[in-house]
């Protein structure tokens, strides 16, 4: 997934739909992520490897968060890494080169297996996550999962893995289901949750401060830069500097930006008073225009005379990066006894 237009031609309503999962919760399919399984005494080493962080640490149903980096050291694109056992691994990315490069690196002392075509991936966010599912399945156990946990259960009388994850920064959950299973389970979801398409996860994952991968990387700039040194552990040795710093914006635009793209692949890097927007949408959270982009790492000092080298962005200012629940106190919270978050 390099281009957003598939989603374009039918966006939906972003903000209303944005809003009702800040507000109750949402349903996404997230089956354009790919998923990679590997296997074996040679697994650690591989995925190890492969990601910028140590996978030795990662526990049994746990996920992380990951990178990849260039040899430059810059980002490529971000992915998880789910552990089910040891020596047993699932990849996941939203960017085919990287499911291709892993795929070519098959070797004896591991097995890899490509499972995108075999399952599908579908996302419920928001505070009423939980409490909405109680309809569907038994969710003592998903009740009890940590940030970045997952779990085997039945949805809607289907084996599903459902993992304590998201990309909204709201609470809720990411769900793993056979590829046969997949449309009795999104008639079951959708019955329960409203559906939501992929403006308003766009629209949420802005106002969260997540990067998407085809927005956000390929300009080349460096973990740190981007906020995201805590996931590069394995390379913080490494004096990696693009000059660049990755930020938040509010701004003004004749028209209101959905799914919005810089329309070079890979954006110039911006000159000192300049900043290149990346991703841009209409936040219903700050009611204005709100993005992410680059500027010169050296003008944070002037950033109330930033200018976009396009001329589509106006009276630009930064704001806090992430402008919703900065603490990550909302996904990372446990639930009261009514399945409602508790903060």
């Amino acid at each position: 997934m390099r281009s957003l237009d598939k989603w374009r031609d039918d966006p939906g309503n972003p903000w209303t739909e944005a809003t009702q999962c800040r507000q109750q919760a949402a349903l996404f399919d997230f089956s354009f992520m790919s998923t990679v399984r590997v296997s074996g005494v040679g697994a650690q080493q591989l995925v190890n490897g492969f990601v910028s962080r140590d996978v030795s640490a990662l526990p049994e149903n746990c996920v992380f968060y990951c990178l990849r980096l260039s040899r430059k050291g810059y980002v490529k694109s971000d992915l998880t890494v789910w552990k089910h056992a040891e020596g047993a691994y699932e990849v996941m990315s939203g960017d085919n080169e990287d499911i291709t490069e892993l795929m070519s690196q098959q070797g004896p002392d591991c097995s890899i297996e490509n499972m995108s075509d075999s399952h599908s991936v579908f996302a419920i966010q928001g505070p009423e996550s939980l409490l909405r599912l109680t309809e569907l399945c038994n969710i003592d156990r998903l009740a009890r999962l940590d940030y970045f946990q997952f779990c085997d259960v039945d949805v809607a009388n289907l084996p599903v893995r459902v993992a304590r994850l998201g990309y909204t920064g709201e609470r809720g959950f990411e769900l793993i289901a056979r590829r046969a299973d997949a449309q009795a389970l999104w008639h079951s979801l959708a019955r329960v949750f409203p559906v939501a398409g992929f403006g308003a996860l766009d629209t949420l994952r802005i106002e969260a401060g997540f990067i998407l991968y085809c927005n956000e990387c390929p300009i080349g700039a460096a973990p740190a830069e981007m906020g995201l040194s805590q996931f590069a552990v394995q390379h913080t040795d490494r004096d990696v500097s693009s000059g660049l710093k990755l930020v938040c914006f509010t701004a003004q635009r004749n028209e209101l930006p959905v799914l919005w793209q810089h329309p070079d692949s890979h954006p110039a890097h911006p000159t000192r008073g300049q900043i290149v927007v990346t991703s841009a949408c209409f936040s219903p959270l700050s009611q204005t225009i709100l993005g992410l982009g680059y500027i010169n790492s050296q003008d944070i000092a002037i950033a109330e005379t930033l200018v976009d080298p396009l001329g589509e962005f106006e009276q630009i200012a930064l704001c806090r990066r992430p402008l919703f629940d900065p603490s990550k106190r909302i996904a990372r919270g446990h639930w009261s006894g009514e399945f409602r978050p508790v903060y």
